[in-house]
């Protein structure tokens, strides 16, 4: 798929994260892994949060809350949730492909609050559970969808060098979420 295609069927899956410790907001983002709703971000993202100030802002700009916390682990750096919607929802389809270096990536997330940003870039290593990337991520993208050339998930996009300019970004492979949920 083009880089075009990826974002016009996985824009909607999606979505921004805003958190609260009461008297700090911080912003983050997040992705649907499934149609009932239970979706994907970063554990930094929530952490020192208070889960009933947890919203999310879906790409047309409807508001909903984090209803039920499926599993959480600081050291995987991984939230598994729930939103609170009767309806279904759009998502991302978890691949089961192998990553491979040099092959293109692309991220949806939204830095520094810019909702629903794309970017495109390559797979530059493989480093335990992180994969190494030259997608362009920012504050803010944390939580947000790596995506393959197909159209599937490949990664949570989690974090870059700050004082680097050779773009060295990060995300933690989508198959760390497997110990916690069954993936279809």
């Amino acid at each position: 798929m083009s880089g075009a295609d990826i974002f016009a069927r996985y824009n909607p899956a999606v979505f921004t994260i805003f958190t609260s410790d009461g008297s700090n907001d911080f912003q983050g983002s997040g992705f649907f892994i499934s149609a009932d709703g239970i979706a994907v971000s970063n554990y930094h993202v929530f952490r020192h949060t208070y889960q009933s100030l947890a919203r999310i802002k879906t790409s047309d700009g409807k508001e909903h809350e984090v209803e039920e916390v499926i599993a959480k682990d600081a050291d995987d750096d991984v939230f598994i949730f729930r939103v609170k919607c009767s309806r279904k929802y759009p998502f991302v389809p978890i691949s089961k492909r192998p990553v491979r270096v040099g092959e293109k990536a692309y991220a949806i997330g939204s830095p520094h609050g810019l909702e629903n940003t794309f970017s495109s870039g390559e797979i530059s290593q493989l480093r335990e559970d992180f994969i190494q990337i030259s997608v362009p991520i920012d504050h803010g993208s944390s939580g947000g969808v790596l995506l393959n050339s197909y159209g599937e998930a490949i990664g949570i996009t989690t974090a870059g060098y700050d004082r680097s300019t050779a773009n060295l970004n990060f995300a933690k492979d989508i198959h760390n979420i497997e110990k916690y949920i069954t993936v279809n």
